[in-house]
C-alpha cells in the first residue's frame, strides 16, 4: 500500500462508490460445501406507499414518496424532508439502482452475487424517526409494516421484512409486536434516538415503563434490533463523515442501557442486533463493561445477576459488511454472535464487490466459523430457513 493510501484491505472497494455504473460481481470461485450466503442487512425503498392506507381524516398528512426533480421527494404533510439537490445525488448514487425499487432485478444481483436471501431493512423511514416531533406514529409505521410485508413476498422465500412496533404507547406495544408478528415480521426495527412517548416524555430504554414492550418482544420470538443511520446531516464542513464515523461506533449506549438497566435480566428470552456498525467495537466494549461493574460496585443500580460481558454473549449480535480489524477478535466478540451483510445497495455496501467481502470472511477464520458468520447464523435467528 502506498503510503498515501486507503487502509483497506478489498482492493475491489476502492472508489466503487463513485461508480456510475455500479455492478454485481460475479463467481470466480465455488464457496466450501454447505455454505449459505444471507444478508443480515440489505434495504429496499419505500414507495408511495401511504396515503392509500391512512384513515381518510388523516390522508393529507400521509408521507408521500413521489419521483420528481431527478430523485425520490418524501414529503410529510406537505413539508418536503431533502432538498432536491440532496434527493438527485441520492438518485446517482444508489436509490435509482433498479433492484433497490424492483424486486426481480433485485433477484437477479443476488444471484450474480451469490447472496441467497435478505433481511429488508428500510431507506427513508429511518428520516421519519427524526422528522421534528412526528406525527400519526401508528398509522405511519403501521402502514409501512403492512407494505414491507407485501414487498418481501414477492421475492418467493429470498427476502424478509424487518418492521417497527409501538416503542411510544406502552398500553399499544403488546397489540404492535403481534400485529407485525403476525404480517410475518423476522425481526423488529425501533430508533436509536427514540424521542418522547405519547405523554411527551423522553423514552429511556433502561426505564422499567418500557417493560411491556420488552415483555412483548421477547414472547414474540422475534428478535429486536436498532441500525445506525437516522437523519445523516450534510450541511455542516465534515458533518457527513464525522456522524457516519461515529454512529458505526455507536451502540455502546445502547448496549449499556439494556445491559447496566437490568433489562436482559428482566427478560432472559431477549435477543437484541446491533446492525451496520461493525463488530470490532464490541472487544473493548466488553472489556470496559466488565472492568467498571467490578470496579464501581457500589453505585451499579441494578445489581446484575452476571457479569456485563455474559449478556452479550447470551443475548446480542452484530452485522458487519467489511471489518477486518473485527474479524481479528473474534475471539474476544465471539463467531456465533456475528452476521455478515451486503447492505445492498447503498454507498458503503459491498454491492459490486460481496464475492471478494464474502472471501476475506473465509481468509479470517475457520470455515465453520465462516459458514456461521455468512448465513447460517441468521437463518436460526430470523427464521429464514
Amino acid at each position: 500500500m502506498a503510503d498515501d493510501g486507503f487502509v483497506l484491505e478489498i482492493p475491489e472497494m476502492v472508489g466503487i462508490a463513485l461508480s456510475p455504473n455500479r455492478r454485481p460481481q460475479a463467481a470466480t470461485n465455488a464457496w466450501p460445501d454447505g455454505t449459505v450466503i444471507v444478508s443480515a442487512d440489505s434495504h429496499m425503498l419505500e414507495t408511495d406507499l401511504w396515503v392509500d392506507r391512512f384513515p381518510e381524516h388523516l390522508k393529507a398528512q400521509a408521507p408521500r414518496m413521489e419521483f420528481r426533480d431527478g430523485g425520490y421527494q418524501l414529503t410529510v404533510n406537505g413539508k418536503q424532508m431533502t432538498p432536491s439537490p440532496v434527493a438527485a445525488a441520492l438518485c446517482t448514487s444508489l436509490e435509482c439502482t433498479p433492484g433497490f425499487t424492483d424486486v426481480a432485478a433485485r433477484l437477479r444481483d443476488l444471484d450474480i452475487e451469490g447472496v441467497e436471501k435478505e433481511l429488508i431493512f428500510p431507506q427513508r423511514l429511518f428520516g421519519l424517526y427524526m422528522f421534528g416531533k412526528m406525527m400519526n406514529r401508528a398509522e405511519t409505521f403501521g402502514a409501512y409494516n403492512e407494505h414491507i410485508a407485501e414487498a418481501c413476498a414477492e421475492g418467493g422465500g429470498r427476502l424478509f421484512p424487518v418492521m417497527v412496533p409501538n416503542y411510544w404507547d406502552m398500553s399499544q406495544a403488546g397489540a404492535s409486536v403481534t400485529r407485525c408478528a403476525e404480517l410475518g415480521a423476522r425481526c423488529l426495527m425501533v430508533p436509536i434516538k427514540p424521542g418522547e412517548d405519547d405523554a411527551g416524555e423522553p423514552i429511556q430504554y433502561s426505564d422499567p415503563k418500557l417493560d411491556p414492550l420488552w415483555d412483548a418482544v421477547s414472547e414474540s420470538g422475534v428478535p429486536l434490533c436498532f441500525h445506525i443511520g437516522e437523519a445523516i446531516p450534510t450541511a455542516a464542513p465534515g458533518a457527513a463523515g464525522t456522524f457516519v464515523l461515529t454512529q458505526m461506533q455507536g451502540f455502546r449506549h445502547i448496549w449499556g442501557q439494556l445491559t447496566f438497566g437490568g433489562v436482559f435480566d428482566r427478560f432472559p428470552k431477549l435477543r437484541v442486533v446491533f446492525v451496520e456498525g461493525g463488530i470490532c467495537w464490541v472487544a473493548s466494549m466488553l472489556h470496559d463493561a466488565d472492568m467498571i461493574y467490578n470496579s464501581f460496585p457500589t453505585v451499579m443500580n441494578p445489581k446484575l445477576a452476571h457479569p456485563p460481558s455474559w449478556y452479550w454473549f447470551n443475548h446480542c449480535y452484530a452485522t458487519f459488511m467489511t471489518d477486518p480489524a473485527g474479524l481479528e477478535l473474534l475471539h474476544r466478540i465471539g463467531p456465533e454472535r456475528v452476521m455478515w451483510s451486503s447492505d445492498y445497495p447503498h454507498q458503503e455496501s459491498t454491492f459490486g464487490y460481496t464475492r471478494s467481502a464474502i472471501q476475506a470472511v473465509f481468509d479470517a477464520t475457520t470455515v465453520e466459523n465462516a459458514q456461521k458468520i455468512l448465513g447460517k447464523t441468521a437463518l436460526d435467528l430470523f427464521r429464514m430457513q
